[in-house]
């Protein structure tokens, strides 16, 4: 197995998906028509390559970038202490904190909050050097991210361009379990604050967000799985996060069939079903109070 993009390993990787979102939202078929949705694609999701399967994972820039649409302010109680750092001695504490992090600094991003990016990339240099990342995260990556932290976008290109060097080091040192982790880390913490800002504001895009997330809930799982027997910390991981997979079964789809319009000239045919998630009260409660846990496992 290899992970084949840094961009599920580390948030900032994802914001990749902005400088390559779609500029239009067809695809081509064999016989030359085009398959169109009503909605303009977006970055929601990327590909993992884990052996030979593939899995989507929603990116944890998008989701954050979606909870700013929403209007909702800045909330550093949402964040993991940066002094939390200190604790984590173990390989598995600080991968997964590794992701933690990069969710954390995708939110700060998003809302410019520039002292405390600082903060948190300076934590993010001494985890990675724990890791062995140290040449990726060197001082001239340092200076520039320093010179260029109230720039969002090219700041964006700094980090992005540095996490592929990390890709190109952790897939020829062959360190799945790492990747593994991080990625964890930074869906479990995007979730949190999902969750978290859906139970205090009740906003329903939120919502229907956290609605959709259980295949990629079960993707996650799937990557995890080969660890399992690695630590008793991985198996707490991977049970905590198979049970929540328990409560998603709550959640409700409703597909509806609308007939596809077709547009004969331009040899185009646009998809205009919907499928509608419905998210009952009590089912987002367990939800939310099962990704609190699990986060709280993680980051103590």
């Amino acid at each position: 197995m290899r992970i084949q993009t840094i961009s599920v390993l580390f948030f900032a990787a994802a914001s990749l998906l902005v400088a390559t979102s779609c500029s239009n939202n067809a695809n081509k078929t064999k016989d030359g028509w085009q398959l169109s949705s009503v909605e303009s694609l977006d970055t929601s999701s990327q590909t993992i390559k884990f052996g030979n399967a593939l899995f989507s994972l929603p990116s944890p820039y998008h989701l954050t970038m979606m909870v700013k649409n929403t209007g909702t302010k800045f909330n550093e109680s949402l964040l993991n202490d940066v002094e939390n750092n200190q604790k984590y001695t173990s390989i598995y504490k600080k991968c997964v904190n590794l992701g933690v992090y990069g969710a954390d600094l995708a939110y700060m991003n998003i809302y410019e909050q520039s002292p405390l990016i600082l903060n948190l990339f300076s934590v993010i240099k001494n985890l990675a050097n724990d890791l062995d990342l140290t040449s990726a995260f060197n001082k001239s990556l340092v200076e520039r991210v320093e010179r260029n932290v109230d720039n969002t976008d090219s700041l964006l290109h700094i980090l992005s361009n540095t996490y592929r060097d990390v890709d190109v080091y952790l897939k020829e040192s062959q360190r799945q379990r790492e990747g593994a982790l991080v990625l964890a880390g930074g869906w479990i913490e995007a979730m949190y604050m999902l969750t978290q800002l859906a139970k205090e504001n009740h906003n329903q895009m939120l919502i229907q967000r956290i609605g959709e997330s259980k295949q990629p809930l079960e993707n996650l799982i799937k990557i995890l799985s080969p660890y399992y027997n690695e630590s008793k910390e991985m198996a707490e991981l991977i049970d905590a996060l198979i049970e929540l997979t328990n409560d998603f079964d709550g959640v409700e789809q409703q597909y509806t069939y609308v007939v596809p319009e077709i547009d004969v000239e331009n040899r185009i045919t646009i998809v205009k079903s919907v499928t509608k998630i419905e998210v009952p009260a009590q089912v987002l409660e367990n939800i939310t109070r099962k990704v609190e846990n699990v986060r709280k496992q993680i980051v103590s």
